[in-house]
């Protein structure tokens, strides 16, 4: 019996493109809880896919570096305090 490819079925795999995660895959990469993960996605700070609504979500690689990208904290600027003058001598 010969069976034959599904006409849908991708005949080549593209290794090179963007990396999906999960979201316990995303916590362990951001060092922060799933839970925190699911805050980020509700507020929209963090891109994700979904084939359906209710499936399983995941994150990609840019999706991951665009989220440290806007959430980058700038130099920190720090003032020298006013250097005080010297007490008189009594």
């Amino acid at each position: 019996m010969n069976t034959t490819q599904s006409p849908t079925a991708p005949t080549t795999v593209d290794i090179d493109g963007p990396r999906y995660h999960d979201l316990r895959e995303v916590a362990a990469i951001l060092k922060c809880s799933v839970r925190t993960v699911r805050r980020l996605l509700a507020d929209g700070r963090l891109g994700y896919s979904q084939e359906k609504k209710g499936g399983v979500i995941r994150v990609s690689d840019d999706d991951i570096a665009a989220y440290y990208q806007a959430s980058r904290i700038g130099p920190r600027i720090t003032h020298r305090p006013s250097r005080r003058p010297a007490r008189a001598a009594a």
